[in-house]
Parts: structure tokens; C-alpha cells; sequence
């Protein structure tokens, strides 16, 4: 029930204290999102709205570092493939 933007502010926030499972799963949904959303994006999101989604995973994903370098490396990657 709480608006979008605060939604994903407490994701930021509590990413880092998540479990190891649950870090992974979120590690492998990012990098998931960001190839959509570089490769077929949302018909409605313009270049503007999918740039800041990238920035914004990074920002969780940057809060779960050394929980998998391998698949921080797939995410960084797809990351760095950024529209």
C-alpha cells in the first residue's frame, strides 16, 4: 500500500540485510529485468524512465556485493549494456 517510490527506497534499504536465498533470487530478477528491459521494454517507458531503472537496480544489487562474484559479474555486464 505504500506509493512506488517509497516502495523502492526500502528495497535499497533492505537488500543488504536480506538472507543469502533471498539475495540470490534478487540478484537473478535484476539481471533478468535489466535484459528485458534493455531488449523489449515496456511499450510506455521512454529512454529516460529505463536509464533510471538501471541506475536504481544497481543501487540494490550494490547493496548484496560478495554474496555471488559470478553472478555480479553477469549483473554488471548486463548493467554496463544499458540503454
Amino acid at each position: 500500500s505504500l506509493p512506488k517510490p517509497e516502495r523502492k527506497r526500502l528495497q535499497v534499504v533492505r537488500a543488504p540485510g536480506s538472507s543469502r536465498p533471498a539475495k540470490l533470487v534478487k540478484l537473478a530478477d535484476k539481471i533478468c529485468n535489466l535484459r528485458d528491459v534493455r531488449d523489449s521494454p515496456p511499450a510506455h517507458w521512454p529512454l529516460e524512465r529505463r536509464q533510471a531503472y538501471f541506475e536504481w537496480a544497481r543501487e540494490v544489487i550494490d547493496g548484496l556485493r560478495g554474496v555471488h562474484p559470478g553472478l555480479e559479474a553477469i549483473f554488471d555486464e548486463a548493467y554496463r549494456a544499458k540503454p
